[in-house]
């Protein structure tokens, strides 16, 4: 039987998980696009997520609450919302032990901001604080609906995605400011919130800002995942 790629997924904490952000959808979206799905519960050293990579051929952070100010290495902003540290510690390790290793990354929602934050980049603590021109970033609908467009820049993002504007979910009040150096911006929403990065010299490291596991009957949300799981398994070739 033809072994299929496993992609890591990060769990959330309980009170997050019964809150809004059940890791079920993102399962059921590496399934589908040919992948074995494995959850992650949280590392709490480097020698801990670095056995954990090891295992896995592709890699997804998921969303979440609010990254802890004090790995930002600031001061907490006013409009910050509910932060969960261990987790966030423990999904900056992993993603640092795969940029080390290149091994095949999305980041999705808080995923982007974690990936940018491991990686040197910024983030806005809070959009509407922080950018008081900017449009409503959380959403007053069903996530499986779309909020608003992004245009998406020259990357491989938009390559395979075959698409210059696509309509996207939103349910974020934080956002990268600043991509990490290495990284390209590869789409913006229209008041010009970084919606997508991915890394210039990566097999397949790509963070988005909505949420493509809760559209899954769009193409282009399916697409996402389809080459991720193909990144994988082009991972564990060149590994054995």
């Amino acid at each position: 039987m033809k072994r299929k790629p496993v992609i890591g997924i990060t769990a959330a904490h309980c009170n997050e998980e019964l809150k809004s952000y059940p890791r079920a959808r993102y399962v059921e979206a590496v399934r589908e696009a040919g992948g074995q799905p494995i959850l992650l519960p949280p590392v709490a050293a480097a020698e801990d997520a670095e056995e954990v990579i090891a295992l896995m051929d592709g890699l997804i952070l998921t969303g979440g609450g609010d990254i802890s100010p004090i790995l930002l290495g600031e001061d907490p902003l006013r409009g910050i919302g509910d932060c969960l540290p261990d987790r966030d510690f423990s999904e900056i390790l992993l993603t640092q032990k795969a940029l080390e290793v290149n091994l095949p990354l999305l980041g999705i929602c808080k995923g982007i901001q974690v990936l940018a934050v491991a990686a040197g980049g910024k983030i806005f603590q809070d959009i509407i604080s922080q950018c008081p021109e900017s449009m409503e970033h959380k959403m007053k609908a069903p996530r499986d609906f779309s909020w608003h467009e992004i245009t998406l820049q020259e990357s491989r993002l938009r390559t395979f995605l075959g698409e210059e504007r696509i309509a996207v979910n939103s349910v974020h009040h934080q956002a990268v400011s600043e991509a990490p150096q290495g990284f390209v911006i590869s789409a913006v929403a229209p008041d010009g919130i970084i919606e997508g990065i991915e890394k210039v010299d990566a097999h397949f490291c790509i963070g988005v800002q909505w949420h493509p596991e809760v559209m899954m009957k769009d193409k282009s949300s399916q697409k996402i995942f389809q080459e991720l799981v193909a990144a994988g398994a082009g991972y564990y070739r060149r590994r054995h």
